[in-house]
């Protein structure tokens, strides 16, 4: 029979699962306001807090339930997140060490490290802590997730497409994984699969920005430009002053015959940035494959 404490707790946590973290919050704090709440408590409470974005008051709860629980691996993955939200690196780094000190098979802390270790570019180190996650965690969808982004950050597509595979039936349907695996099957060559992935994505979230602009990309390589420039146009319609955005559309209008459209929109990006003056500088930052580029270079000479 569950006690009332543990009701508290269990409601607490499902609201957090649920993303109610105000909620979560307003259950925990008169249990800490009657006194003698457990580390456990105030831990919830702090998640809670990370989540919703106070971060002081998130901290004072981490460090409360650490100095009533010192050797709580997991109380340290805790703080050491919301250390990463904060911005410090050092110190999220080495809550990290200290969950793996206190608990050498935490499959949380390898995730996490892996996490802050590709933020800081050491894509290989993070490799190594989201296997070490997976091999202590086979059901561990985000660290499946986050490896497959690893592969692609490191150009091994191929490698990536798996792990995307195994998330998405360890997470479900997420667009945010059906985003990064289009762009997998697109460096694959697999532009019908790439353009599915994107289709699907933006039936979760039609503001999905990101698969916006990786579907015209596949329907621009496929010269459908039509298709490309619906999506561009779309998508600047969300962020408007977004220059890879702008640019897409400035190629787009450009490859349909519409060259005034092509050239002013163009013409705008430069204002932004000189730079892009330079089409192989803009097709390098953007990320474009060569037949936007060679668009791009078709406007850059009517400047």
């Amino acid at each position: 029979m569950t006690t009332d404490f543990e009701n508290t707790l269990n409601s607490a946590q499902e609201l957090i699962d649920n993303e109610d973290h105000a909620a979560a919050i307003e259950t925990l704090t008169p249990v800490i306001e009657a006194g003698g709440a457990p580390a456990e408590v105030y831990h919830l409470r702090g998640i809670a807090y990370t989540e919703d974005g106070q971060t002081n008051a998130a901290l004072k709860d981490l460090n409360t339930a650490l100095r009533l629980d010192k050797r709580n691996a997991q109380y340290h993955v805790s703080r050491g997140r919301l250390h990463m939200a904060r911005n410090d690196a050092s110190e999220a780094m080495s809550d990290f060490k200290r969950a793996l000190r206190l608990d050498p098979d935490n499959a949380d802390a390898y995730l996490e490290r892996g996490d802050l270790q590709r933020a800081k570019g050491n894509l290989l180190k993070a490799l190594e802590d989201y296997n070490a996650a997976i091999e202590r965690d086979p059901d561990n969808g985000e660290a499946f997730y986050s490896r497959g982004i690893v592969y692609a950050d490191l150009d091994r597509h191929a490698e990536s497409l798996p792990d995307y595979n195994r998330a998405l039936e360890l997470l479900g349907d997420d667009t945010d994984i059906y985003t990064s695996r289009g762009a997998a099957y697109f460096y694959v060559d697999d532009l019908d699969a790439s353009s599915a992935d994107f289709t699907t994505a933006l039936e979760m979230d039609p503001e999905n920005v990101s698969a916006l602009n990786n579907r015209a990309v596949v329907a621009f390589v496929r010269s459908d430009y039509e298709a490309a420039l619906t999506d561009y146009t779309r998508a600047v319609e969300i962020i408007p002053l977004e220059r890879l955005l702008i640019g897409g559309l400035a190629v787009t209008h450009h490859a349909l015959g519409n060259v005034e459209e092509g050239v002013k929109a163009w013409q705008a990006l430069v204002e932004m940035d000189r730079r892009y003056k330079n089409a192989d500088v803009a097709g390098k930052e953007f990320l474009w494959p060569e037949p936007l580029i060679a668009e791009a270079r078709k406007i850059v000479k009517k400047l």
